[in-house]
């Protein structure tokens, strides 16, 4: 959830008391406080606090159990990757009764999308391509139809409903400025998705073959490859910005896919999920999905 501390929002997770105790067990608080000044790895934190590196892994692990560390990146150390966290949240707070908005009828929300509610709202505008000729390839959104299964995902995570759909042809300056935005569609067909793509650690390459690149491995994907990315909107500042895309209307299908089936394993932070579509029973339709990176 969040809360507003002298005019400026903050993120703050909600743990029962259990959790709250486990992440305030005096070491781990002591971690905890260091790692919200700098991300660090067990290895490095075991030699600046002297402490032996085995128990250092071990409050980690319950640290990313309770949820209130995520990793930022992976370097290699002498062989080894180092995995380097910080707090997932800015603050965390104790539940003293059945209240959760984090919950709905459905249940919990993935913690990859908590910045997109807001007390139990959802809080985002959904952006598709327009389905008439538009911008520089004169194409047409032709995955629009995909937006259903998306917001029946959302919405089942929301207390209320609110007008939240928007084409890359009609949403205005100011609601770039002023919202958490959901992509749908890569940079041929979604003008607001072109905008941010070559800056994504994840983005679509245009040319005689569409493919997915990630800069984290270097590799290209192609055929029903998809895109999952989660990244600070580069419209406005504190939002936060899913792109949800393919190399073909099958890729798309394929990430669509991946949200709903397999949301735990999409959530883990950061989020730059390259995916590729399967046709298992062989009839020329993908109905199962891969994740690739």
């Amino acid at each position: 959830m969040k809360l507003v501390s002298e005019n400026k929002e903050i993120s703050v997770k909600l743990l029962p008391p259990e959790q709250l105790r486990s992440v305030l067990q005096p070491t781990r608080w002591k971690i905890l406080l260091e790692l919200a000044k700098n991300p660090s790895y067990p290895g490095e934190i075991a030699r600046k606090f002297s402490l032996d590196q085995q128990k250092v892994y071990y409050h980690f692990n319950e640290l990313q159990k309770n949820g209130v560390i995520t990793e930022v990146k992976q370097e290699r150390k002498r062989g080894a990757i180092a995995r380097y966290v910080k707090p997932s949240h800015k603050g965390y707070a104790v539940v003293i009764d059945e209240w959760n908005p984090r919950k709905s009828q459905q249940g919990e929300i993935p913690a990859f999308l908590e910045d997109f509610y807001s007390n139990g709202m959802f809080d985002a505008l959904v952006v598709t391509g327009s389905s008439d000729p538009h911008g520089p390839h004169e194409a047409r959104a032709r995955d629009i139809h995909y937006i259903g299964d998306l917001c029946l995902l959302l919405g089942s995570f929301s207390s209320g409903v609110r007008p939240c759909i928007r084409t890359d042809t009609d949403i205005k300056e100011k609601e770039l400025e002023d919202n958490n935005l959901i992509l749908l569609g890569g940079p041929v067909i979604n003008m607001i998705t072109a905008r941010i793509n070559d800056e994504l650690p994840v983005r679509m390459k245009i040319g005689e073959r569409w493919g997915i690149y990630s800069k984290a491995s270097g590799e290209t994907y192609y055929d029903n490859a998809g895109l999952i990315v989660k990244a600070d909107s580069a419209f406005g500042k504190g939002k936060k910005v899913l792109v949800i895309a393919g190399t073909s209307r099958g890729g798309t299908k394929a990430a669509m896919l991946a949200l709903l089936n397999k949301t735990k394993k999409i959530g883990e932070e950061p989020v730059c999920r390259v995916v590729k579509g399967l046709d298992k029973d062989g009839d020329g339709v993908i109905d199962s999905v891969k994740i690739l990176e």
